[in-house]
């Protein structure tokens, strides 16, 4: 019998591992917003240590919605005037070389949008930790970001991480430091001053195969 739960495990191991490899295992915790430790575990949406007033009470903006004009487990941002709407991603423990791909739909009423990826180290003073908290990190690379327009429908959107499979000797410089990304969504703040919302669902994060390389010349 131990051995038969052996051979079960060592199947299942390799299932998950082909799957990883295969680019089909989503990264984004809690994806569909319905973690029994609530509905926004995991995802960055308090952003009050910043200490910037257009981002203080950002988290209080946020609602699940179950279903939004066809489609399930929506995250639904409300955008006061002139305010800097964000939500960022579980961060996802990175590895040199690697690539990423984001997916995910999207709506957006009354303000534009930008979306890119985020690339983390420790902030000076800080010792490496299992889980580290936003503000004991230091932006160190970002992806070109995307712009996302108003409109009345649902948009499919995608992102790779970094954009290119090649990429410069100074970008590539940057990236070996990276040790945590993050996809972000933000409002620029300021920027808008009518009330606006956006909801979000299906969002995937999944590995692509290959390793970046760095331009020749």
């Amino acid at each position: 019998m131990k051995q038969i739960y052996l051979t079960i495990g060592l199947v299942l191991g390799f299932s998950l591992t082909a799957l990883s490899q295969a680019g089909d295992l989503n990264l984004c915790h809690n994806a569909a917003f319905d973690s029994e430790k609530g509905n926004f575990a995991g995802w960055n949406l308090d952003y009050d240590w910043t200490g910037i007033g257009l981002q203080r009470g950002n988290h209080l903006n946020a609602s699940y919605l179950p279903e939004f004009r066809g489609k399930k487990n929506v995250l639904h941002m409300k955008v006061p005037s002139g305010y800097e709407s964000k939500i960022e991603c579980q961060l996802i423990a990175y590895e040199i070389g690697d690539r990423y791909k984001c997916t995910f739909d999207i709506y957006i009423e009354e303000v534009n949008m930008k979306m890119l990826f985020n690339g983390y180290q420790f902030a000076p003073g800080i010792k490496p930790y299992e889980h580290p908290k936003l503000q004991d990190l230091r932006r160190i690379y970002k992806t070109e970001q995307m712009d996302m327009r108003k409109g009345a429908r649902w948009q499919t959107m995608t992102m790779n991480f970094p954009n290119n499979s090649q990429i410069s000797p100074t970008a590539y410089a940057h990236l070996k430091k990276v040790r945590q990304i993050s996809v972000f969504f933000y409002v620029p703040g300021g920027t808008y001053f009518s009330e606006g919302n956006f909801y979000l669902s299906n969002m995937r994060i999944t590995k692509l195969p290959g390793k970046v390389s760095v331009k020749k010349g």
